[in-house]
């Protein structure tokens, strides 16, 4: 089912991370902004993405941290994005 959205400048609208969505184009002088953010309880752990369809994202991000001269593991990006939010420490 297509529903149509319209926001007024500085609106904010937050999408669950499996919804399809999508924009017409950017008719404005400005820019878009967008932040991705994900929450997950404490207790959650890294599940290996290789053989998945989370595999070629993987890839990207490592490679982007190579081309910054960094050898990194995607398991290791995800333990430094990751930030405590409330409740106890961890896995990530």
């Amino acid at each position: 089912q297509l529903v149509y959205l319209e926001m007024d400048a500085g609106d904010t609208v937050i999408f669950h991370p499996l919804l399809i969505h999508g924009s017409g184009s950017n008719r404005t002088n400005g820019f878009r902004k967008a932040i991705s953010c994900h929450y997950a309880s404490s207790s959650c752990y890294y599940i290996d993405v290789r053989g998945t369809s989370q595999a070629e994202i993987a890839e990207e991000v490592e490679g982007i941290a190579r081309t910054k001269g960094v050898e990194v593991d995607y398991l290791d990006v995800w333990r430094y994005k990751s930030r405590l939010v409330a409740g106890l420490e961890g896995s990530l």
